[in-house]
């Protein structure tokens, strides 16, 4: 098993690409703490992983919420070896539709929320020598015209992924 004894959070992981992730790597031998907003699914599918497993509900787009599940995860497994920024608004909108609101809420939990967990866990990784990985899209090549904020926020995610802040962030400059 590839990840023993790894803690690992995974955001909105209680549908979806996030739950598929957090199955897997509890099935890996990680533990895993399941983050959504759903709290229903979310014991759900926290039941099925049993005690490896640890739950926590909260909106991204709180700006608070971010450092409060890292804060979770220490709590209850006293470490982190990674986090899996997996949650992501997926809102249909296009040039006419898309309001600042939409926009800034989308921003909000797409781009920013990702950015304030590296920042809360950073230290945690740096301990356990962890890792990030950041969920994109085929939307930040090339974007839809029903999916503008999304795909906009999907091109700032993954930019990090390939050139110079990520590593920055992850301690590369960040003494």
């Amino acid at each position: 098993m590839r990840l023993q004894n790894k803690i690992i959070l995974v955001t909105g992981s209680t549908t979806g690409i996030g739950e598929a992730i957090a199955r897997r790597v509890v099935d890996e031998g990680a533990s895993v703490i399941l983050h959504g907003r759903d709290a229903d699914r979310g014991r759900a599918v926290a039941a099925d992983l049993g005690d490896r497993a640890e739950l926590v509900i909260s909106d991204l787009s709180d700006a608070a919420a971010p450092a409060q599940t890292v804060q979770a995860a220490i709590r209850r497994f006293g470490r982190l070896d990674a986090v899996v920024n997996n949650a992501a608004l997926v809102t249909r909108s296009d040039l006419q539709t898309t309001d600042a609101p939409l926009f800034d809420k989308i921003m909000a939990v797409n781009v920013r929320a990702p950015m304030l967990l590296i920042r809360a866990a950073l230290p945690h990784l740096k301990a356990s020598q962890g890792c990030v990985l950041n969920i994109g899209s085929i939307n930040a090549y090339c974007g839809e015209g029903n999916l503008l904020a999304y795909s906009v926020s999907k091109g700032a995610v993954l930019r990090w992924r390939s050139g110079e802040p990520l590593q920055c962030w992850l301690g590369a400059h960040a003494e």
